[in-house]
């Protein structure tokens, strides 16, 4: 699940962060990565199942993967 709220993105049910740069992120889902890229990217929460980050969002997109 992906939810956006102004300068903040929650994402759910993640399995693991790819890649984590202050312009760039790459998340795995359970059937695709989700890509994000933007502007002061940060991570300000995180647990198991749910990341939580802020900064300029510009693009989302998501790379399909067969599992």
């Amino acid at each position: 699940m992906l939810l956006i709220d102004d300068d903040k993105v929650y994402i759910k049910d993640y399995i693991e962060i790819l890649i984590m740069e202050d312009h760039f992120f790459k998340i795995k889902m359970p059937r695709y990565c989700l890509n994000v890229r933007g502007e002061g990217l940060a991570i300000y929460y995180y647990d198991q199942n749910e990341i939580r980050f802020s900064g300029h969002v510009k693009v989302i997109e998501y790379d399909e993967y067969r599992v």
